[in-house]
């Protein structure tokens, strides 16, 4: 037999990943509708960070480790696809932007849009997020004067589109639109786990919630391209819409169409809105219970910025609100999972993948993985000191994706939450209401459910 052949012989008879106990026709899915992280967790305690899980209509490939990260999203990633029902769904509402598109039409795009993130950009735009997030943050302080509850994290919704639309689009919004454009991205957002379950039905089948769906997309187009057309008509040069506009191709000598402007804008207009406001929510919430942290950050704030507003330079000085908004990000990361489908049959961890699997790269259990993290579930801003840092895997923590495929606006979103965070420091203290405890709501993305709700005290 030839060595090929051997090679093929050995790599069938490799076992699969082990599978999780289940039902027929439906196998897992109740233990994971129930029980949603802790079934994934208690699976991994049991059959260790790979495993299969039967859903009943498919199965998916489940990795909670970042050699498994390495892997999948680094060192092969041409072998593992944005191909499958989560993608397709996607791509309904995210046309073929970056956070959807591959191959070279992908590198083309990225390399279209790349100089719109550059480092001399994010410190030209730091003042006009501050003039934003200020102009929210006055509108806090009849709240702070009562002592009425107060949902942050709709606030920081309204604060992070407004940022989002007049940084990256060079135009505002009216409040009733930054709400209903809040309002309706949720909505698409949440939609889209079950629009990736019933994906492939027939457009005649009574799929509840797709007409809802349409509608919202459609709210949010007219929204957006009217922004794009109050840029285009204001003329400014220093945008995103303007670039996408300007921006020709040096090796193809091409400029964007209209159409490919209007998937990347929804990209962006998505992803920069949604990270960045979910995970303030929940930094706030981790701070109100651990008054150490909220004192420390205090304390930062004070002693880096004393009552005048922050600049890009700042930045460098403000570790600690940095490394808060981290540890919240790695606790409750938005997205919380990354799916993947192989090309061609592949092996990982000595078991065989497959053609065709689906791949869960499950960032939430990555993160909370305590091979890698001590004490996992403890809200630890310090654990994102270079000293306790050094010798971390470089994939353990991954919000933003891994690999080439590393969201543009990574820096982007974290300059901002790092600029929101501080700024309310300096203006606010936050306290928990007893009896509303903040509750996971696990959709697309991994936000609160009903709200962060708090207590404001002005400083």
């Amino acid at each position: 037999m030839s060595r090929q052949g051997s090679a093929a012989v050995n790599q069938q008879t490799r076992p699969l990943p082990p599978k999780v106990e289940g039902f027929p026709l439906i196998g897992a899915l109740p233990g994971l509708l129930k029980d949603r992280f802790d079934f994934l967790e208690a699976a991994r305690r049991k059959h260790g960070d790979m495993y299969t899980l039967d859903l009943g209509f498919s199965r998916a490939i489940i990795l909670t480790h970042p050699r498994h990260v390495q892997h999948v999203m680094v060192d092969h990633q041409k072998n593992y696809s944005k191909n499958g029902p989560m993608w397709d769904s996607m791509r309904t509402f995210l046309g073929n932007g970056l956070p959807v598109s591959e191959g070279e039409y992908w590198k083309r795009q990225r390399r279209l849009v790349q100089p719109a993130f550059h480092h001399q950009r994010l410190m030209a735009l730091t003042d006009s997020m501050v003039e934003v997030i200020d102009e929210h943050l006055r509108r806090w302080e009849g709240a702070a004067r009562t002592g009425e509850p107060f949902d942050i994290a709709q606030a920081f919704a309204g604060i992070t589109m407004d940022v989002l639309v007049r940084t990256m689009f060079g135009s505002g919004l009216a409040d009733e639109d930054l709400k209903r454009a809040a309002r309706e991205v949720t909505y698409i957002i949440d939609y889209m786990l079950f629009g990736m379950m019933t994906h492939n039905l027939p457009e005649w089948a009574p799929v509840p919630g797709r007409a809802r769906y349409r509608e919202a997309i459609r709210t949010v187009e007219e929204i957006l391209f009217r922004v794009i057309d109050q840029g285009r008509k204001g003329g400014a040069e220093d945008n995103l819409l303007t670039l996408m506009l300007n921006m020709v191709d040096a090796e193809s000598g091409e400029r964007m169409t209209d159409a490919q402007i209007r998937d990347e804008a929804v990209g962006f207009f998505v992803a920069g809105f949604e990270t960045t406001s979910v995970s303030l929510a929940w930094a706030f919430h981790l701070l109100t219970q651990h008054p150490e942290a909220a004192r420390r950050l205090r304390e930062e704030v004070d002693g880096v910025l004393g009552q005048r507003a922050p600049v890009f330079a700042d930045l460098r000085q403000l570790l600690y609100s940095r490394n808060v908004f981290q540890e919240a990000l790695r606790l409750y990361s938005p997205s919380y999972w990354i799916a993947r489908q192989t090309v061609e049959e592949d092996e990982l961890d000595g078991f065989r993948i497959p053609a065709g699997s689906t791949m869960g790269v499950f960032s939430y259990l990555v993160h909370r993985n305590p091979a890698i993290w001590e004490e996992p579930l403890r809200f630890d801003p310090d654990r994102f000191t270079p000293e306790r840092s050094e010798g971390r895997h470089k994939q353990a923590w991954l919000p933003f994706g891994a690999g080439t495929r590393t969201c543009i606006g990574k820096e982007f979103s974290l300059m901002e939450g790092q600029l929101i965070l501080s700024r309310v420091a300096q203006r606010f203290e936050v306290s928990a209401i007893p009896g509303r405890e903040a509750k996971l709501h696990i959709g697309l993305s991994m936000r609160a459910k009903d709200g962060v709700w708090l207590r404001l005290k002005a400083r």
